[in-house]
């Protein structure tokens, strides 16, 4: 098959073939960003001084402005480096804008102004410079991330499609199936027949077009008869066991999402052994996180041993079309376990 090497240890999605959306926050973005909110207490501060307002009224709220969008750029880029979610990012900015809101009304504002008033007026200010920060700073970043992302998920849509005709019509392999059937014609005619229409469906199903993203039984299907196949293949030496939640079967996933690490386990673990290799596919929520394991009874990886094609596409696949999920390696002399966890809730379907 396509010889694809396990890692030897975990590693995080976020090892992706795409630049950071951080470079998009580039100077220039930053400059225009402080830029803005500058103008806008000029303008303030002239506005001000033009109605006679003396320069504590003036000056130091326009100060205080510059310096919310000083904090503004701390704390996103502190919140950021911390992978931190966009929600809390959102909230601490609103919060963080209110506070200086406040600051700023306290500074301009006449003292015997309501409570109301002045709380209102806080957070127009606060959240009206917070808000222009962010359009000139944070906008430009969010479009150009979700433009690598569409160009990263292309790519790795491109490879991931190509990696799957290697490995389903790469010539051993048809070559290996096609005189296991030949041994079977004679004495096992029905085995013979099964093992080619395994066969037939794999090499429609790799030569069709498909939708990238399918629910998780659509690939278990296939892995069944792609195991069928070896089982027959390897008889007496490979077996397969499946704990397939009936629940997670409607997960939507990339196609082909665990080919890579079935081959592996057959190729670098159940083999290995003499007789008796078994791999299990199991697949389950815990803790509303999806989990698909994959795992074998083989003599363990070896130290040293480099992360393959297979596994870094695995990476990059769920990368991108599930942020925040993992692969996770596990092997010992007992033999090895790879874990794929997608934070999902099963009532989202």
């Amino acid at each position: 098959m396509s010889g694809m090497l396990r890692n030897s240890a975990s590693g995080s999605p976020g090892d992706t073939a795409w630049p950071s959306s951080r470079r998009s926050e580039s100077p220039r973005h930053l400059a225009l960003a402080f830029g803005a909110v500058a103008l806008a207490a000029a303008a303030h501060s002239l506005h001000d001084a033009l109605e006679g307002t003396s320069w504590r009224h003036t000056i130091i709220p326009s100060t205080v402005m510059v310096v919310q969008a000083a904090v503004l750029t701390l704390g996103y880029r502190w919140l950021r480096s911390r992978n931190t979610g966009r929600i809390v990012m959102l909230v601490a900015g609103v919060v963080v804008s209110t506070l200086f809101g406040a600051l700023t009304v306290w500074l301009h504002s006449d003292l015997a102004m309501s409570s109301l008033r002045a709380f209102a007026l806080a957070i127009s200010i606060g959240l009206g410079i917070g808000g222009l920060w962010a359009l000139v700073f944070c906008l430009p970043a969010v479009i150009r991330d979700v433009k690598l992302r569409s160009l990263a998920a292309d790519s790795i849509r491109r490879e991931a499609e190509l990696a799957q005709l290697r490995s389903s019509l790469q010539p051993h392999f048809l070559l290996n199936t096609l005189h296991a059937v030949a041994a079977l014609t004679v004495d096992e005619p029905l085995v013979a027949r099964r093992l080619l229409a395994a066969l037939g469906d794999l090499l429609r199903d790799a030569l069709e077009s498909s939708p990238e993203i399918r629910p998780l039984e659509a690939d278990i299907n296939w892995l069944r008869r792609y195991a069928e196949i070896l089982e027959v293949r390897h008889r007496g030496t490979l077996r397969f066991q499946w704990d397939v939640a009936a629940e997670t079967t409607a997960v939507p996933l990339p196609k082909l999402l665990l080919q890579p690490l079935l081959e592996n386990a057959v190729k670098h673990g159940a083999l290995c052994r003499n007789e008796g290799g078994v791999v299990i596919l199991r697949t389950r929520f815990v803790d509303r996180t999806l989990q698909l394991v994959v795992e074998d009874n083989g003599p363990g990886m070896l130290p040293g041993t480099k992360e393959g094609l297979g596994l870094r596409l695995v990476r990059e696949r769920i990368s991108v079309a599930h942020p925040g999920a993992s692969l996770r390696l596990e092997s010992s002399s007992a033999g090895t376990r790879a874990t794929i966890e997608i934070p999902h809730s099963p009532e989202a379907g």
